[in-house]
């Protein structure tokens, strides 16, 4: 048994899942807080919080992968509504199809 070595993990290192760390600067993000209230919850729940490096690092990944996911989205939709309104037949002169918008204002 001398110089027996052997890694243990808290987690499963082949499971997709969201890390710890990325779901709680995840879920702090989505309720609209920000570091000190991300690290004022886990102080509460006594875990030791991330440092502001880690938590900044965190957010720019998830900012990051949010807006490429909201880009590819929004790509899909106007594909979506382009495609309806040729079905519809509603092209204009130049060929463009036309999208009906409808907006309620004040």
């Amino acid at each position: 048994m001398c110089h027996f070595q052997e890694t243990l993990w808290t987690e499963d290192t082949e499971c997709k899942k969201m890390h710890v760390k990325t779901a709680a600067v995840s879920c702090v993000m989505k309720i609209g807080g920000g570091f000190a209230n991300l690290e004022e919850f886990l102080f509460s729940l006594d875990i030791l919080p991330l440092s502001s490096n880690t938590y900044q690092k965190e957010h720019d990944n998830i900012a990051t992968t949010w807006e490429k996911v909201a880009e590819n989205e929004m790509y899909y939709a106007t594909m979506e509504e382009k495609h309806l309104a040729v079905q519809a037949g509603e092209i204009g002169g130049d060929g463009i199809p036309m999208l009906t918008v409808v907006v309620d204002g004040c």
